[in-house]
């Protein structure tokens, strides 16, 4: 096999992976979240707080009472859950591809 074959191969994979609704979903939460602004002033509110903590340990409740808050929204919960999905996807993905290979060379 050639390394254009392969080439050619790993573009289809790409492509059907484009577009499983699931990667069509995580598109769609994404860019809905980027422009949700409560929900861009809690995750930065929380990366602050996060560098924060490291120096500060009395900032861990604060840093915990945020992410409560960010992951009560609706909108974030679901973001989250499909992006697990689709990370679920690609590490069965990898999982094969790793195994074909495995059996392949030993």
């Amino acid at each position: 096999m050639n390394n254009n074959l392969i080439l050619d191969k790993v573009d289809e994979i790409i492509k059907k992976i484009e577009s499983d609704p699931v990667y069509q979903k995580y598109l769609y939460l994404k860019e809905k979240m980027a422009n949700h602004s409560e929900i861009v002033l809690l995750v930065n509110e929380i990366r602050t707080l996060q560098k924060d903590v490291v120096h500060h340990l009395n900032k861990k409740n604060i840093l915990e009472e945020k992410i409560n808050e960010l992951n009560n929204d609706p909108l974030y919960r679901e973001y989250n859950n499909t992006l697990y999905e689709l990370n679920n996807v690609y590490s069965i993905l990898e999982t094969s591809i790793n195994n074909y290979f495995s059996k392949k060379l030993n």
